[in-house]
């Protein structure tokens, strides 16, 4: 297989890994948060992210919205990881910092899901809490934003030491 200066075939193997795990870690930990929080299944927590095309109506939409959920999360994911992958030769931070880069990148997505992307959806706002921030905010330092900076830097690494 033939390969393009970042990585080729390796590139988008890269991506679809840190993204299939970011977010996994990220659906695992937003049905446990929000099962204890307020009684939601895994499948209620997908039809809450499909809510953000379909509003209301995805909570009654059965396993067709537990899907459309699902693959919008999965998608979000793999966006990042984009990102991120494609950002980290050019950004030094990410390279030299990749722990720190990766916790921040957490921040990051936090504060644009909450701040852009959900205000502009269909979602129903919900009230402030404190405790909830912080553990969402925590949630997505640890285990969105670090698995995928490190599984891309590993990424690097391995094509820096096949050069």
């Amino acid at each position: 297989m033939e390969q393009n200066k970042r990585g080729g075939t390796n590139a988008t193997r890269t991506i679809l890994i840190a993204g299939i795990i970011a977010g996994t870690l990220d659906s695992v930990a937003a049905s446990v948060v929000f099962y204890f929080k307020l009684d939601l299944s895994p499948a209620q927590v997908m039809q809450y992210i499909a809510s953000a095309l379909y509003g209301a109506e995805a909570f009654s939409g059965g396993a067709a919205m537990v899907i459309i959920g699902t693959l919008l999360h999965f998608m979000i994911s793999f966006i990042i990881a984009g990102v991120y992958f494609y950002l980290f030769p050019v950004i030094k931070l990410l390279r030299e910092r990749p722990v720190i880069s990766g916790l921040l990148l957490g921040i990051a997505i936090w504060l644009f899901m909450n701040l852009v992307i959900i205000p502009f959806s269909k979602i129903q706002p919900t009230p402030f809490e404190l405790s909830a921030v912080v553990i969402s905010v925590i949630w997505h330092m640890v285990l969105v934003g670090l698995p995928i900076s490190l599984i891309t830097k590993r990424h690097f690494e391995n094509a820096r030491r096949l050069n």
